[in-house]
């Protein structure tokens, strides 16, 4: 008897302690407005656009400023990087230089470097309300042998670049990125392009020649000697 009378006592504490729990406590979490949803993207995060360079089996980090040598494949990809630093390498498979340029050997002074471009994941890289593009880009440019990465870029899509010279926008994206200004690729030289066009040695050797040949004509003239009048 005394046994179950402290088993109803303890269940009677049990109830009255539940009942004057403070209501905030078995509420769910409250969520801040301001806060991402999970999955979301995040609206303060840093984005930016990076640079990476095949080495056959996977991408490693490269700088815009790298020159890739020529058979080289590299890759840029927008994404959003939360501390600041760290960013995502290009999705998808790695791309083969043969698949974008073929087996042609680049001419001589020119290289060429497959290009491919990432736009990111809609819903965690891109800003709050904006989409990328459907497709990325895969293509072959050609560039001096000094080009760098940003140039050979520049030679495959529209490109734009802050004060510092880096990307921050590729073909108007991310669309929220207005500033910077436009760069453009060096057109590669022609080949044995050394000296002065041919054009130009042959119109001046033809104008040499021309002078020449007054000049003689002339001289023939004034050494021409006189003939007696009435003769």
């Amino acid at each position: 008897m005394l046994r179950a009378c402290r088993v109803a006592a303890g269940v009677a504490l049990g109830a009255a302690a539940f009942l004057f729990l403070p209501f905030s406590a078995l509420a769910s979490p409250s969520i801040d407005p301001q806060d991402p949803l999970p999955g979301a993207a995040d609206p303060n995060a840093t984005r930016l656009w990076s640079v990476w360079q095949s080495d056959g089996t996977a991408w490693l980090a490269a700088s815009a400023g790298d020159a890739p040598p020529d058979g080289s494949v590299i890759g840029w990809r927008f994404s959003a990087a939360p501390d600041g630093a760290a960013s995502e390498s290009p999705g998808g498979d790695l791309p083969a230089f043969e698949t974008a340029c073929g087996k042609d050997a680049a001419a001589s002074g020119h290289k060429r470097v497959a290009v491919a471009v990432d736009f990111g994941d809609g819903d965690t890289d891109a800003y709050p309300g904006d989409q990328p593009p459907a497709q990325g880009v895969l293509t072959c440019v050609a560039g001096a042998e000094d080009a760098t990465a940003a140039q050979l870029l520049a030679a495959a899509a529209k490109v734009r670049v802050n004060g510092q010279g880096e990307v921050v926008a590729v073909n108007d994206y991310p669309a929220q990125e207005k500033g910077g200004a436009p760069l453009t690729a060096p057109v590669p030289a022609a080949d044995g392009a050394s000296g002065p066009p041919i054009a130009l040695i042959a119109g001046g050797a033809g104008a040499l020649a021309l002078l020449g040949g007054g000049a003689v004509i002339a001289t023939r003239r004034r050494t021409k000697p006189s003939v007696p009048a009435g003769r």
